[in-house]
């Protein structure tokens, strides 16, 4: 009698114990279906189904200085929504007791009612051939010894729509990121190249990058649009600390417009994609002294080439918001070269619009380098000859002396670019 007793007991606590883990996991489950499908809810609606599973999951913030373990760091969602922040798809941040370096709020169905919704106007895409050559073959995954191109493409519209690319934008920004989860860095490479696209480029669909070319590519016309190489350069021990297995993360970046068109500065448009990247030191040296080769090739095809006047030359020049003046600009300018000018003429002198400011440029643990102006300066030069004419854009630059101050300005110039004499009247 008590062997069957206890037999009835066991099986009703076997039943009930079945049933609520059952009961549970479809709870879970519909509120991660609904989490899901951002579309057929609202905001509201994810909060109240992702609360409590969220306010028992706590995430820590990476700090570019101290990591992710800097104390003090763990959050839940309750806190992020009381403190109203707000995160970008890629802001670093991965769950507390997770590994590795590579983690973004994007990756969470739980952080959802903090973070934006990621832009799918514009896709990034790999290869390891030339995207100008044909061949290519879209991947993600690289060794030092391989060639890497990329293609970005607008998916709505053209690479202006995509891009917010205003009037008198001065240029959107490449940015690599290398992402270390043996030592949990995340190391931004600190050369933001600014690419400018011209119009027909930016009314168009795609354009493509070098990353680590074929040196060949240059002889048989089969270079990219476009050459960056501050990956490449970057292959040193500083930065690629052993041989092994890195994810690199590739941004494109640009600021967004207000209603009237004009860039919102500090409020940016970003997209990304990334590749695993295989490193071995053996390689390093090769790549260095190829990107060297190719940026000799580059800087010979500008000066040989004719190159349309851009749409500086028609624009009005917009107030000099920097505190000196137009001549003393000019003079700087002419002094920025290690010999003296030729006999010339500025034909003319613009500037930007900008609400003037600088904008500061820190090393990987937070400390200030040098600081750059917002406005950004376009001249034209005609040669006493009458033959030769260019025009070069410019800024200004201060290096951080310590302390919070920074030394006098000087010129920052980008590649300056042949033109036509005859179309600079």
């Amino acid at each position: 009698m008590k062997t069957t007793k206890k037999l009835l007991l066991l099986l009703l606590v076997f039943a009930m114990k079945t049933n609520g883990y059952s009961q549970l996991g479809g709870l879970v489950k519909k509120a991660k279906d609904k989490v899901a499908n951002p579309t057929t809810t609202s905001k509201t609606k994810i909060m109240e189904t992702t609360k409590d599973a969220a306010n028992e999951t706590t995430f820590e913030l990476y700090d570019q200085q101290y990591g992710y373990r800097s104390g003090g760091s763990s959050y839940n969602v309750s806190k992020f929504i009381a403190d109203r922040r707000i995160f970008s798809p890629y802001q670093h941040i991965r769950k507390h007791q997770e590994k590795g370096a590579f983690h973004f709020a994007k990756d969470y169905y739980e952080l959802m009612p903090v973070t934006e919704q990621k832009n799918n106007d514009l896709t990034i895409v790999f290869s390891n051939k030339t995207f100008t050559g044909g061949g290519e073959v879209i991947t993600n995954k690289f060794a030092s010894a391989n060639g890497i191109y990329a293609k970005i493409t607008a998916t709505n519209g053209s690479l202006k729509d995509a891009l917010k690319i205003a009037d008198n934008d001065d240029g959107i920004v490449i940015q690599f990121v290398l992402y270390d989860d043996v030592d949990e860095t995340i190391n931004t490479i600190t050369t933001l190249e600014k690419i400018q696209l011209t119009a027909a480029q930016a009314d168009g669909k795609s354009v493509t990058f070098d990353i680590i070319p074929n040196l060949a590519n240059f002889a048989e016309g089969k270079q990219s649009d476009f050459w960056v190489g501050s990956f490449a350069y970057k292959h040193n021990e500083y930065t690629f600390k052993r041989n092994g297995m890195y994810k690199v993360g590739f941004f494109v970046k640009n600021e967004k417009v207000d209603d009237w068109g004009k860039s919102i500065y500090g409020d940016d448009i970003v997209f990304a994609n990334f590749f695993e990247y295989d490193f071995s030191a053996k390689d390093a040296a090769a790549i260095v002294k190829e990107a060297k080769e190719v940026n000799e090739i580059k800087a010979s095809a500008v000066k040989n080439i004719i190159t349309a006047l851009p749409k500086q030359w028609v624009e009005k020049s917009f107030p000099l918001v920097m505190g000196i003046a137009q001549p003393q600009l000019i003079a700087m300018y002419e002094n920025s070269f290690s010999s003296k000018m030729d006999a010339h003429t500025v034909v003319k002198f613009h500037a930007s619009s900008s609400s003037g400011g600088w904008t500061v440029v820190n090393n990987d643990f937070g400390i200030p380098i040098y600081r750059y102006s917002n406005q950004w300066y376009t001249i034209f030069i005609k040669y006493a000859n009458g033959k030769t004419c260019f025009f070069q854009g410019f800024g200004l630059r201060q290096q951080y002396n310590g302390a919070g101050t920074y030394g006098q300005s000087f010129i920052d110039k980008n590649e300056y670019f042949m033109t036509d004499c005859g179309a600079m009247k």
